[in-house]
């Protein structure tokens, strides 16, 4: 498989006590093929009317020192594949958060859920349970056919396992299509896992517009297609496993006949019969659940498969780009063009932009001109294209992910908060004290709103933070982008929900902290950059005006129309 190298960093570390068990797990299977033969020896001694008792405490013996060594196997291989669970969640995770946005507009959060739970745990069986079931099937199955051979008899042993072969045919023919109907099971999973996240959600709309019944109709649609794929896979086993269970029992008739005749001739003893018979089904078991053990690893190999298209999916950042400490904030854009995968219309097209460090710039503009995609850009939560946006001198993808972020505070429109305290939500990304969480929330006038909380900072949040108002979630928000003291500050349209009177509030409280500082402000609301040293006005991706308040008011052109039409309103 192309993407057992997933597995690779893994084992290279943890291989020995991995080996270890398997070594175990072998010998336990060879102290098996003791017991038949001892119980072979006590039959004929029974007959013979000898002593057979020392036979009996062997057979103690060899079952304790079994049960020990089980244990000792199932720590080590069941032990280290729970760590492989535990490795591959946690590089499942950090790749989630690491790659493009662009897929998160194409995929909900259904399918990083089931990579997350149902595919991983199934890779873990494969590589646990599954590698047990093979070893056991080869190291018993094949060393209780050389002893049956050399040492009871080699026609009789030929007979009883002629219908394994087709047992094993038919269950290596039907191991693809396992394969292929479990990666469908856990896609159709997949989308059902999003359809219940985004449904309930939204639950408070669907109940808004009395739709719950459309929405069940929905739910019952990909719920049906979950369970017919499911139903598929549940008919193929229904097919197998019977055929797996049956056919080997056609080896006990052949050996009950043949043996039997051959006791009567007195070509081997009663006890080398029971020999035999134990023999056999430790041949036996192992191919009865063949079904089983196949079902296992193709499951897990499915799941390797779906995991590993997700981690093949590109992060774009170069494998040099220097780690910095800070970025300064001056930020060029030379001819910059965005569209969207999958759209063929640009949302930005030709921006050329230079901002010194320090500078505030506004940028307004209707809905749809591109306003947020740049700050996304900046922060490269798309990729721009090469060559289109510097930083401090240096073209944006020389720069690290976590030196750019960690450089750079923003403010998303909908300020989205996380089922932790307000004081943890501030203090998202950082150990900061509490006199900082406090100066940031008094910079961000949220303040005094916590504090006529009860619990104040210490109040643990909704989802999303839903149990404080729009704007108080959009406060918070801004406090958390503050508390970092980064070199950039990008707020997309982060105003939206407030009066214009906490507006103002806000604005006056971080004129200082903005001092020194590069700060890109998108808004909807000329009053919130009429302040800024350089305001752009985007219209249909293309930068169509910039200059001062003053100057683009004299100009008479678009930001003049906004501006006339909020003065109207009473809001500028």
């Amino acid at each position: 498989m192309k993407y057992l190298y997933l597995l690779k960093p893994f084992f290279r570390v943890h291989w020995p006590v991995y080996a270890a068990g398997v070594l175990v797990l072998i010998c336990v299977d060879l102290l098996y093929l003791i017991i038949p033969r001892l119980i072979g020896k006590t039959v004929d001694s029974i007959i013979q009317n000898a002593y057979f008792m020392h036979y009996l405490w062997q057979m103690l013996g060899v079952a304790g020192l079994i049960a020990v060594l089980r244990y000792v196997y199932r720590e080590c291989i069941m032990g280290t594949t729970r760590r492989l669970e535990f490795y591959l969640r946690e590089k499942l995770f950090l790749h989630a958060q690491r790659i493009s946005l662009s897929f998160f507009d194409k995929q909900g959060p259904g399918k990083i859920m089931a990579l997350t739970t149902n595919d991983i745990t199934a890779v873990r069986m494969a590589v646990g349970l599954g590698i047990m079931l093979l070893v056991d099937a080869v190291i018993m199955g094949a060393a209780s056919m050389v002893i049956m051979v050399r040492v009871i008899s080699w026609d009789l042993a030929l007979w009883a396992i002629s219908p394994l072969f087709p047992t094993l045919l038919i269950a290596t023919l039907m191991g693809r299509l396992v394969h292929d109907r479990f990666r469908n099971v856990q896609e159709k999973f997949s989308a059902l896992t999003e359809f219940v996240q985004e449904a309930f959600a939204g639950v408070k709309v669907i109940k808004g517009f009395a739709a719950e019944s459309i929405w069940t109709e929905r739910f019952q649609a990909i719920s049906g297609a979950n369970v017919e794929a499911s139903l598929a896979m549940a008919r193929l086993q229904a097919a197998y496993i019977p055929v797996t269970h049956t056919l080997p029992l056609f080896s006990y008739a052949i050996t009950l006949f043949i043996g039997g005749n051959l006791i009567i001739r007195g070509a081997i003893t009663v006890g080398d019969f029971a020999a035999f018979i134990g023999y056999l089904g430790l041949i036996l078991w192992p191919v009865m659940g063949i079904g089983y053990l196949i079902n296992t690893i193709q499951r897990g190999t499915a799941s390797l498969t779906r995991l590993g298209d997700f981690m093949s999916i590109p992060i774009y950042e170069d494998e040099k780009a220097a780690e910095q400490c800070m970025l300064n904030g001056y930020i060029q854009i030379s001819g910059l063009t965005f569209a969207y995968p999958g759209s063929e219309t640009p949302s930005l097209n030709g921006i050329d932009l230079d901002v010194p460090a320090g500078v505030r710039v506004g940028i307004v503009g209707r809905p749809g001109a591109g306003k947020s995609t740049l700050l996304k850009l900046l922060l490269r939560l798309y990729d721009p294209p090469a060559g289109s946006i510097f930083i401090d001198g240096r073209e944006i993808h020389k720069i690290s992910f976590a030196a750019l972020r960690r450089s750079t505070g923003y403010v998303p429109q909908d300020g989205m908060l996380f089922s932790q305290t307000i004081g943890e939500n501030i203090a998202f990304d950082g150990d900061y004290s509490r006199d900082e969480v406090i100066r940031a929330a008094q910079i961000a006038a949220v303040n005094e709103d916590i504090d006529t909380k009860a619990e104040g900072y210490s109040r643990t949040l909704n989802e999303k933070g839903k149990n404080l108002s729009g704007g108080q979630q959009q406060r918070v928000a801004i406090a958390r982008a503050i508390i970092k003291k980064p070199s950039i500050l990008l707020l997309d349209d982060v105003f939206s929900a407030l009066d214009y009177r906490t507006q103002s509030q806000v604005l006056a409280n971080m004129n200082e902290f903005l001092a020194g500082r590069t700060s890109i402000i998108v808004s909807q609301r000329i009053a919130a950059v009429k302040e800024a040293d350089l305001i752009i006005v985007l219209d249909r991706g293309r930068v169509v005006e910039r200059g001062t308040h003053a100057e683009l008011v004299t100009k008479r052109g678009l930001y003049y129309k906004l501006y006339e039409q909020q003065f109207a309103d009473g809001e500028a």
